[in-house]
């Protein structure tokens, strides 16, 4: 069987600890509730809130990496095949 590629392991390897750390924190404040604990509990909040952001970025740049597949069949090769491999300069020069 195919090992799956380092990009991949590393965002599912990320989801499964994301759901660890969410159902961890959510059993963790109801076992401080359940005993009576009186305070605050903005570590909750912490504690599930940044590895979800943390998971947000690491998302973010997969799907960039994924839009700059420079190999055949990917959007950047195709998208220079298309327009017979020419570099478009986007820049005027300067009037004088």
């Amino acid at each position: 069987m195919k090992q799956p590629e380092f990009s991949k392991r590393l965002v599912l390897d990320i989801r499964v600890l994301l759901w660890i750390v969410t159902l961890g924190g959510l059993i963790l404040a109801g076992w401080c509730i359940w005993k009576g604990f009186t305070a605050s509990l903005p570590w909750l909040s912490a504690m599930v809130g940044l590895p979800w952001s943390a998971h947000g970025v690491v998302c973010s740049f997969y799907l960039n990496m994924a839009k700059s597949d420079h190999s055949e069949g990917g959007i950047t090769f195709e998208t220079a095949k298309a327009t017979g491999f020419q570099q478009q300069d986007n820049w005027q020069s300067p009037e004088i």
